[in-house]
C-alpha cells in the first residue's frame, strides 16, 4: 500500500468518519458562536477537498496502469467470456477467471 493510500485511509477512517458521526453534536456545542461553527465547517470542507485530491491522484495512477495493461486485460476478459459461453470446462473457465482477477490486481497494486 502506498503512502498516499495509507494517508487516504487514515483521513477517511480516523478523521472524517468520527467527525461526521458527531458533526451535529459538535455544531450544537458551539451554541450561537457562528464564527466557530463556520471555522468547523471550513475545516470539514478542507478535509473533504484533501480526500478528493488524494482519490483523484489514486485514480490517475490506476488510469495510467490500466492504459498500460489494457490490451492484456481485454484479451483476458475475451477469453473469460469465451470460456464461460462454453461452460463445458469449468476448470478452464476458473483458470481464465483467476487470470483476469490477477491482472486487475496487478493493475491496482501498481497504481
Amino acid at each position: 500500500m502506498s503512502a498516499r493510500s495509507e494517508m487516504l485511509d487514515l483521513l477517511r477512517e480516523k478523521v472524517r468518519a468520527p467527525i461526521e458521526k458527531h458533526a451535529g453534536e459538535i455544531l450544537e456545542s458551539f451554541g450561537g458562536d457562528k464564527e466557530r461553527a463556520a471555522a468547523f465547517q471550513k475545516a470539514r470542507a478542507d478535509l473533504d477537498s484533501m480526500i478528493e485530491r488524494l482519490e483523484e491522484d489514486e485514480l490517475k495512477g490506476l488510469r495510467k496502469e490500466l492504459d498500460a495493461h489494457a490490451a492484456e486485460l481485454n484479451d483476458a476478459i475475451k477469453a473469460l467470456q469465451s470460456s464461460l459461453s462454453k461452460v463445458k470446462d469449468a476448470e478452464t473457465a476458473a483458470r481464465v477467471f483467476w487470470r483476469v482477477v490477477g491482472i486487475a490486481a496487478r493493475i491496482i497494486a501498481l497504481a
